[in-house]
């Protein structure tokens, strides 16, 4: 990633300072997640359409988002809940939930 950064913008390499690798032994040290998992729930056909609530109770105007709230896992999964929790703060303020292609 670092060469690739450095050939978009020379230099970039030569100001990095540390590079850190994760492995899920780290994962699990950290997070405790299942064997290390680095991503979120394994699609299953149960698990497909799970729907996990996006608040918590005493929490108002707290809205969950992430990998963890959302069936499959890493960054698809992690827009797509953060979508839907924009779609519930619209709807909490009477706000036509629109959307743009860049």
């Amino acid at each position: 990633m670092i060469t690739a950064l450095d050939k978009r913008w020379p230099g970039f390499a030569t100001q990095v300072e540390m590079c850190d690798v994760a492995t899920p032994i780290t994962f699990h040290r950290y997070t405790g997640n299942w064997q290390g998992s680095f991503e979120g729930w394994m699609i299953t056909p149960g698990k497909l359409t799970l729907q996990i609530k996006k608040t918590l109770p005493g929490l108002d105007r707290f809205y969950m988002a992430g990998q963890w709230v959302a069936p499959g896992g890493g960054i698809p999964s992690a827009a797509f809940s953060a979508r839907n929790a924009m779609q519930i703060i619209c709807k909490r303020d009477k706000k036509r939930f629109e959307t743009s292609v860049p």
